[in-house]
């Protein structure tokens, strides 16, 4: 369903960008672009519960906070739709980079 908005089209995508990828469509991403926004926080996510592990065994039990507060986040982003750690990244200075240059 293609429409004017303001001087471009627009479309709504049935499946969004991974139905666009199912379909075999071309899919043009700049050489500079970061990860999508999704894989870092699964990045930072994963790591801060691995190191946090990691120190609580090794260092001091004190540092298990750390896998608590970002399970509870994510299961806090699950539940609500809202997640901080995203929020943090996406004003992230090589995200904000790529937003300007693509404006």
């Amino acid at each position: 369903m293609g429409q004017k908005a303001g001087d471009c089209d627009w479309f709504i995508l049935e499946g969004g960008l991974d139905g666009w990828r199912r379909a075999g469509l071309p899919i043009a991403k700049g050489p500079g672009q970061p990860l999508e926004l999704q894989r870092q926080v699964q990045l930072a996510a994963g790591s801060m519960v691995a190191l946090g592990t990691t120190a609580g065994l090794f260092l001091s039990p004190w540092f298990f906070v750390v896998p608590l507060f970002v399970g509870s986040e994510l299961t806090f982003a699950g539940a609500s739709g809202s997640c901080g750690m995203a929020r943090l990244l996406a004003g992230a200075p090589w995200n904000r980079r790529a937003q300007l240059e693509a404006a």
